[in-house]
């Protein structure tokens, strides 16, 4: 049926009702006039309700019923246009029209107007019912508050102190909603306290000066049909396909089988994977999808990145979403999970918010977040299973990139040396490979070279991208020509790379079973080679080096400085990569003459961390007298770099610096005395003297020249003991 036309009633003008928007205005006003008219309103509201009536269905229409209630009444004019009503007319004279004459009347509308739910409005209200759980009085809530600032004949009498009411206050609507929508006595309240509407954030209050009522912007452009009919697409998306697999993943087995009990569960359950930026985290919970032909359901993130916008996807996700057959995904959930705050973040979630849905759902959901730090004690026991990811290792790497040429046919087409260097050379991990595979169409009729150049330079660009701004930007060093010869150490680095391997082979055991740590002090000074020998172990037994520096360990807040040390040591393990702490003398402070309580603390948490730990644990210094006498008790080796003998004076020269020297003259045996009879030398010092030369041309260059500059490292390091000890 098709709204009839009529004008919008303007104050003092008697032509036509209010013209409807939509037949489900039509219903919805004529019924809210109707619920008033047959209210205690009408006792107390009685001028405002006839207004009210005038303007819905024609103030010359009601004026008619007026007179043919009151014959003897007149009208007025003023100034040639009849006045809106008379304001002589009894008080029981309108009640009796209002109840006798126009109620009769809105029953005869109400019946020939269609049902709301076979309206476009009512349809999507249907919709929000289904996917929200609410309650028929909950449905009717939403409609009025939407049509509340819309209609303005609603607008002006229910939205408005001065007329019958203002229901968008919460006490009003609190106290008169119901008389209003027809509905129970304190059905508005209890939808309020124990409904829905705000658990889904369809409606929320605002507090200012008044306390407001009203629906969200979400709720609001979709019940308008500015958003697409199907809510799925106001929450979230679904995932395409994965092209990885989950072999392609560093997880531990048995962490895959407790994946596995969750995933085949038919019970909900809340999984938290964590770790820091591009270490597949996303990925991985595709894959998992993949394999247990599970509908991903990625909750949606605003553009604005507007927190109350992400809340309400991940509300309407979870009430959307299927129990059988779907999994969420909660991507990029550090703001949401993180509630607690630091020096350094900021979460925007309430404990008890998120505490809240967290239980309150039967689904499975992924969490995903790149710091945990913030996230509540009581938060994380809300996690069925919570799973660290870190990035791939060399020996990872490679194994993906081999899978992916096989998969294209290219097997053989690189040596295993070139395969290794990519996977050395740029930290990206399986996903980054995969489609670095995939986006370049290479095959076997590409040309080897360009197909190499191709692969390293989107490896590269990818690694740029997500590197981890708090890694500093290591430079990647190449062993190709490391050696230990020449190096002087108190202990037989050779000796020591047996041990070592023997270690990571056997798991050594103390007497209770437990792998114990291996844990070494690298001592001496600057230059001789303690941090490089460090990177060559990583290297050659195919571990990340995880490097940790007092400014990254060291905070001002209560604790966080003992939370930081433990992170390190979780970071790395026995299986895992090799803990690295560079200048240890910031870190093992000497306790006896600490002047502050966290210098104590700093010192006592390293050293429990480190009994407990099952790994390689490494620190280097350049003062030992600097160090925790009790704490240089705890290192199984204590090893000293000294600076080169003569013969490795001389072997770092012709390894470094020979080759510089014109035409590759040989040295005489005046220069070879000189290089030997040459104190304090370490290899860094022939790196800084090949660093001087490596722009000068080689014509240019003698032996003569790099012995001086040799000379001059080793003075500069006398004129700084001179001022430094005083002699």
């Amino acid at each position: 049926m098709r709204p009839r036309k009529r004008s919008i009633q303007r104050n003092g003008n008697l032509s036509g009702g209010y013209m409807f928007n939509s037949l489900f205005e039509e219903r919805k006003i004529y019924t809210y006039l109707r619920n008033l008219i047959s209210s205690r309103f009408l006792y107390h509201k009685t001028g405002e309700l006839l207004n009210f009536a005038g303007d819905v269905l024609g103030n010359e229409w009601i004026l008619r019923l007026l007179r043919d209630s009151s014959p003897d009444s007149s009208e007025r004019k003023k100034n040639g246009v009849t006045w809106k009503l008379p304001d002589d007319l009894p008080a029981g004279l309108i009640r009796e029209t209002l109840r006798q004459r126009v109620l009769p009347m809105l029953s005869e509308r109400l019946g020939r107007t269609s049902p709301p739910q076979d309206m476009d409005l009512g349809k999507r209200l249907a919709n929000l019912q289904r996917a929200f759980k609410l309650a028929e009085e909950e449905v009717e809530i939403l409609a009025f508050q939407y049509l509340l600032r819309g209609s303005p004949p609603l607008d002006r009498y229910l939205n408005n102190s001065n007329e019958i009411g203002d229901f968008s206050q919460v006490p009003t609507f609190e106290r008169y909603g119901d008389v209003v929508l027809g509905l129970r006595k304190g059905s508005v309240s209890r939808a309020f306290f124990k409904g829905n509407l705000f658990q889904a954030y369809a409606m929320e209050k605002s507090i200012g000066g008044t306390t407001d009522v009203m629906l969200t912007n979400w709720c609001t452009e979709y019940l308008c049909g500015l958003s697409p009919g199907d809510l799925n697409h106001q929450f979230f998306t679904k995932s395409s396909d994965e092209p990885l697999r989950i072999s392609d993943f560093e997880i531990p087995e048995d962490d895959l089988i407790v994946l596995d009990s969750l995933l085949r569960s038919k019970n909900g359950h809340n999984i938290l994977f964590y770790g820091k930026p591009g270490t597949g985290k996303t990925s991985f919970a595709k894959s998992l999808a993949k394999r247990y032909r599970r509908d991903l359901l990625i909750v949606k993130i605003p553009d604005l990145d507007d927190h109350e916008v992400r809340v309400q996807a991940i509300c309407g996700t979870i009430n959307l979403a299927p129990s059988k057959n779907a999994l969420i995904l909660v991507d990029e959930a550090d703001e949401i999970l993180n509630s607690c705050e630091s020096f350094r973040f900021k979460g925007k979630t309430s404990k008890s918010w998120i505490n809240n849905v967290l239980e309150g759902h039967q689904k499975k959901i992924i969490w995903i977040t790149n710091r945990m730090g913030e996230i509540d004690p009581s938060t994380m026991r809300r996690f069925s299973f919570s799973l660290e990811f870190k990035r791939l290792n060399e020996r990872s790497r490679l194994r993906v990139l081999t899978r992916e040429l096989h998969r294209i046919g290219m097997d053989g087409c690189f040596t295993e040396e070139e395969l290794t260097s990519l996977s050395e050379a740029h930290e990206v991990n399986a996903d980054g490979i995969v489609k670095a595979i995939t986006t370049l169409e290479i095959s076997k009729k590409s040309k080897k070279e360009i197909a190499l150049r191709k692969i390293r330079t989107v490896l590269r660009n990818h690694a740029r991208v997500i590197a981890d701004p708090e890694q500093g930007g290591e430079k990647r060093r190449s062993f190709d020509a490391y050696t230990l010869r020449g190096l002087n150490t108190s202990f037989p680095l050779e000796s020591l790379l047996s041990i070592l391997r023997r270690y990571l082979g056997m798991k050594e055991r103390d007497p209770f079973g437990r792998t114990m740590a291996m844990t070494l002090l690298l001592y001496g000074m600057p230059g001789t080679g303690k941090s490089e020998f460090v990177y060559y172990l990583g290297h050659l037994f195919g571990k990340e080096v995880c490097l940790k520096r007092c400014s990254e360990i060291q905070s001002c807040w209560v604790g966080v400085t003992e939370k930081n040390i433990a992170q390190a040591f979780r970071e790395t393990s026995a299986e895992g990569g090799i803990l690295f702490f560079d200048e240890a003398d910031s870190f093992l402070y000497p306790r006896k003459d600490a002047l502050h309580s966290w210098e104590k603390t700093f010192t006592n948490e390293i050293l429990t961390q480190m009994e407990s730990h099952e790994g390689i644990v490494i620190f280097a210094t350049n003062e030992i007298e600097g160090l925790d006498h009790a704490a240089l008790r705890r290192f199984r080796y204590k090893i000293e770099f000294l600076p080169l003998t003569p013969e490795g004076n001389l072997h770092f020269y012709d390894s470094l610096l020979s080759p510089l020297a014109c035409q590759g003259r040989a040295l005489s045996a005046e220069e070879v005395d000189r290089i030997k009879n040459l104190k304090d030398l370490t290899p860094g010092d022939f790196a800084v003297v090949k660093d001087q030369f490596c722009f000068i041309e080689r014509a240019k260059i003698t032996h003569g020249m790099l012995i001086e500059s040799l000379r001059r490292e080793v003075q500069h390091k006398t004129v700084g003991k001179r001022i430094g000890f005083g002699g």
